[in-house]
């Protein structure tokens, strides 16, 4: 069944061929290929098949030249410039990078945005999350993108509560098209003095004059044709994109890592775990830090270098993808219609941080390790510092072990590099048809898997590291040897000499370095049927409306299964870098569900324009090996409009989203989840009593290292008792399409999201929070610190954050959009504008623990990324008859504060220009630059890792200068 946002014809048209319809669908005519007035009709956000049906929930259509005009060769890059949509995975992520790509409405988790497409569910696109990955769409059959905000669960099912995202394929193309695009980014290095000056003081030297990269190749070959006289179609497509990767290091407001903010003033930061190396000393509590000594000899000094790990790290990641497949169908009669689609992806790409080390993985040396000088030893094994004695397995004899935190860079063995490939296979078969006047089935089977490869390169085996680190003299030659070698419990071991500036064997180095491999499976299996009926057939209508009553009933099973395999270095959390084991995983659920829906227009165009109301009910009965649920979602929906001119809408609907595989049976373990203790550092933020509350002892307090890089440790996992989350969401808006303005339609509408019982953790940083603030009992027994008190030091630190069903969120605010075109007569051709803002009113989450807080207009630590409480974009276009045409797009995004009030993001206003000219009937050009101004993004220190990179957040704004593309379209 297609899903069309197609609205009543004659209704003050614009033509959707806009470069972005911001309107509402009902402001736009049907096109062409809608057939005649009468023809049935779908708007996403419904399963009705109706003539002239509007929609009463506001849908935001982007077409096809909208694609084109962005230049994007990465289609959620075009749909995160909407001003409904938050950051979610992209190319730009690079430490904690999925490898997918994900979208994410209102902000409130790409998990709760539902992703459909021709009206059907895109499968989940990575074992880590349920979210679907869109690089499995192809950007050049896109025919138009659909986007309903608001809860759609009564309709689509679970996962609809932010909205839906319906891409509609161009599955009736006839012809040859091949097109083909080359796109890059270039920045002229000239930063401010702030900025230099942070490096400078720092001893960096920052990047000087053009550059240009990030190269991208996107090339698709579509070709359709009809068969049997018209009764059947097939359209296939194939496509390939390459993106060269961007480093941090070659953008002078990304070289290093920067910690303050433009009010306090930037200064460069950056990880004490640094080449030189570090040696915290533990065994006597001080936690007193030393490091080689500058100068070359076999001696320590007070003190620790930063590494600025920075440059090294990719600001775009590296790409490579492949995509095919196709959409048929064969009508054998009005009754009997088959349909198939599929769709192939192959996408593979590499995530590169700063090299791997040792990160306070080892927490002892012996003192009979004979790369450690006299001197050295007198600091590292001094009596208070010893911490035990141990037994030599060869020779016997005793020796003392010192309690010492090592953290050393290998910087030897290069930057660490997360190769990650995603292949997706989605096929569906189907049948649809009308019985009679009155009736239409569709039904379809529909089964989508994603295979996932993982190959972790260049990082530590902690264990290697502890035995390369275990020195002892051979008595046989009188060298230095690992004492595994002399026991025979690791023949290849290799020294690890840290010690002594520029000594480590290139030999240690390839011991140490150990890749880790994971591979994974996720399938989602979909069986639909459903029954239309047209009741006005029958009379069943009201005495004002000249449509009838319509309703929809079908059955829906879906289920979704996942299976994550890791290798012993991933399970045993044996690679240094990773934070914490990597378990596999596995696990299924199936979900049944009946779904009815009904349209009932109650005035036709009588003494008022239109009166109608849509309602729509759905339960569903979900089942896993550890549980089971029920939950029921509905809708009410309205359109009121007392003439031509305006029209009133709003709806409420009861949204839902179950746990998913990973919510359900994700293993517990330890990682990295936080970025603020305030216990830590020489001057804590928490008071000695507060950390108290949270085991700190009065010896402790003041001594416990800070981590530079903010990481600290989780305890996380999934839960399989967990429920269902329940959204309520309300939209109320009106429409304008004056008769006295023809070509023009404006619409404003409020939008509301209650989400509660939100499945999530409450977060590291909340948790430590309410503890200090309150000193409950039970929030504070989820602190677990180490024997130091720390929290990032070693394993035995974490705060439990455990996946549950608690606290929720709030949303609401106001969408704005219009559209006007303007013929300007004869060869001047026509002139089209459209306009999109979002006002952020509320952003409201509560963790369940503690009150709740507000975000709107903020970022940082637990309100995530950038919420603006503005954001627009409004294009101008203007196409003349012979072919050429212009456009000019301005982007705003709003200013945000840090969360805690001391850093501020200033308003950001992107200016992009494209042309485009068509030559005869088969060619077409494009060329175009987004932020023409090379506008650098806003910086801040408290980006920290995840969806921020390079100091500030690539994914919302243009972190990479101008982008600039040339593209052809050949068509036949």
């Amino acid at each position: 069944m297609k899903n069309f946002s197609k609205l009543k014809a004659g209704a003050a048209p614009v033509a959707i061929g806009l470069a972005l319809v911001a309107a509402p669908a009902f402001a736009q005519d049907a096109p062409a290929d809608a057939g005649a007035a009468n023809a049935p009709i779908v708007v996403t956000g419904s399963r009705l098949k109706q003539p002239n049906l509007e929609s009463a929930t506001p849908v935001t259509v982007v077409s096809a030249q909208e694609i084109q005009d962005t230049g994007t060769t990465r289609v959620e890059d075009l749909i995160n410039s909407l001003p409904q949509v938050f950051a979610g995975q992209g190319g730009n992520i690079s430490n904690g990078s999925s490898g997918t790509a994900t979208l994410n409405l209102r902000g409130i988790g790409s998990e709760r945005t539902l992703v459909l497409v021709n009206g059907r569910r895109l499968m989940p696109g990575d074992p880590n999350s349920s979210a679907a990955d869109i690089n499995a769409i192809p950007g050049a059959l896109i025919k138009r993108v659909d986007v309903l905000t608001g809860g759609a669960s009564s309709v689509y099912g679970s996962d609809a509560v932010a909205g839906v995202v319906n891409f509609v394929m161009d599955t009736d193309f006839e012809g040859f098209k091949l097109d083909g695009q080359y796109s890059f980014y270039q920045h002229n290095n000239s930063a401010g003095s702030n900025i230099l000056d942070a490096n400078t003081a720092a001893g960096y030297t920052t990047p000087s004059g053009s550059s240009t990269n990030g190269g991208a190749v996107d090339a698709t070959a579509v070709m359709g044709t009809g068969f049997d006289d018209g009764r059947g179609h097939i359209t296939a497509y194939f496509g390939y994109r390459k993106i060269d990767p961007v480093l941090q290091g070659s953008r002078d407001y990304s070289n290093c890592a920067l910690a303050g903010s433009g009010i306090t003033g930037f200064s460069c930061s950056g990880s004490s775990t640094s080449p030189t190396g570090r040696f915290l000393l533990s065994g006597d509590g001080s936690f007193d830090s030393y490091q080689p000594n500058p100068d070359g000899s076999q001696t320590f000094v007070p003190g620790f270098n930063i590494y600025n790990y920075n440059p090294l790290n990719y600001y775009q990641r590296p790409d490579e993808r492949y995509t095919a497949g196709f959409f048929a169908h064969y009508d054998i009669s009005d009754a009997v219609k088959p349909y198939m689609e599929f769709m192939f992806m192959d996408d593979r790409t590499v995530a590169q941080i700063a090299p791997s080390g040792d990160f306070g993985n080892t927490s002892t040396l012996n003192c009979d390790n004979p790369l450690l000088s006299a001197q050295q030893l007198s600091i590292i094994c001094a009596p208070s510092n010893v911490i035990g004695t141990r037994i030599d397995p060869t020779t016997g004899a005793s020796y003392d072990v010192a309690g010492v935190y090592v953290l050393r860079r290998n910087i030897e063995g290069g930057p660490r590099q997360d190769d990650l490939q995603h292949t997706s296979y989605r096929g569906v078969v189907g049948v649809q048809g009308d019985l009679g006047m009155a009736w239409s089935y569709d039904a379809y089977y529909q089964y989508g898997r994603t295979n996932y490869a993982e190959t972790y390169l260049n990082d530590l085996s902690a264990t290697r590291v502890a035995r390369a680190l275990d020195v002892v003299t051979d008595p046989a030659t009188g060298n230095a040897v690992c004492r595994s070698v002399l026991d025979g419990s690791d023949p290849n071991c290799v020294p690890w000499n840290i010690f002594t500036l520029g000594n480590v064997d290139p030999a240690a180095t390839a011991y140490l370095s150990t890749p880790g491999f994971q591979r994974g499976t996720t399938t989602e299996q979909v069986a639909n049927a459903s029954l239309t009926g047209q009741l006005g057939e029958y009379g069943v209508r009201t005495p004002w409306a000249t449509d009838g009553v319509a309703i929809n009933v079908g059955f829906e099973y879906r289920k979704e299964s996942l299976e994550l395999r890791s290798d012993q270095a991933f399970q045993t959390g044996d690679l240094t870098g990773q934070g914490a084991p990597t378990l596999p995983v596995a696990g299924s659920f199936h979900v049944s569900e009946f779904f009815s829906e009904i349209s009932l227009p109650i005035v036709q165009d009588s003494f008022i324009k239109e009166l109608s109301l849509n309602a729509g009910y759905r339960y569903s009965t979900y089942t896993n090996a550890g549980n089971s649920f029920n939950t029921d979602t509905y809708k009410i929906e309205g359109t009121f409009a007392p003439t031509a001119d305006i029209a009133f809408r709003g709806g409420y609907n009861r949204a839902v989203r179950a746990p998913n595989v990973q919510d359900l049976f994700a293993p517990n373990r330890v990682a990295l989840d936080g970025e603020t203790d305030g216990c830590a550092g020489a001057t804590p933020t928490y008071t000695a009593a507060q950390c108290a509350y949270m085991g700190v002892t009065a010896a402790q307090y003041g001594t416990i290292p800070e981590n530079p890089a903010q990481q600290y440790n989780g305890y996380i996992g999934g839960n399989q008792t967990l429920q269902p989350e329940v959204a309520d969401t309300w939209t109320a808006g009106v429409v304008l399409t004056p008769t006295f303005l023809p070509r023009f339609s404006a619409s404003v509408d409020w939008f509301s999201i209650n989400l509660k019982q939100a499945i999530q953790g409450i977060g590291a940083d909340t948790i430590l929070d309410a503890c200090a603030s309150s000193g409950d009992t039970f929030i504070c027994s989820l602190v677990h610190r180490d024997a130091g008190g720390s929290l990032w030091l070693s394993p035995n630190g974490y705060v439990i954050d455990t996946t549950q069903n608690i606290g929720g969120l709030k949303t609401s605010g106001i969408d704005v959009s219009a559209a006007y075109t303007q013929p300007l007569g004869g060869s001047l051709g026509k002139l089209n504008v459209t306009f999109q803002g979002t006002y952020l009113d509320k952003y409201e989450i509560d963790p369940g623990v503690s009150a709740a807080y507000r975000c709107e207009g903020l970022f940082g630590s637990s309100c995530g990324t950038p919420n603006p409480k503005w954001r627009h974009q409004m294009r101008v276009s203007w196409d003349l008859p012979s072919g050429l045409g212009a456009s000019v797009r301005w982007r705003h995004f709003g200013p945000v504060d840090y969360i805690n009030g001391n850093d501020h993001l200033a308003a950001q206003n992107y200016i992009d220009m494209t042309l485009n000219a068509r030559i005869g009937d088969h060619y077409s050009f494009r060329l175009g630059v987004n932020n023409v101004f090379d506008k650098a993004p806003p910086l801040s220190g408290h980006v920290g890792a995840g969806f921020g990179n390079g100091n500030t957040f690539p994914q919302v704004y243009d972190a990479l200068g101008r982008y600039i593309f040339a593209g052809v379209t050949l068509e036949y």
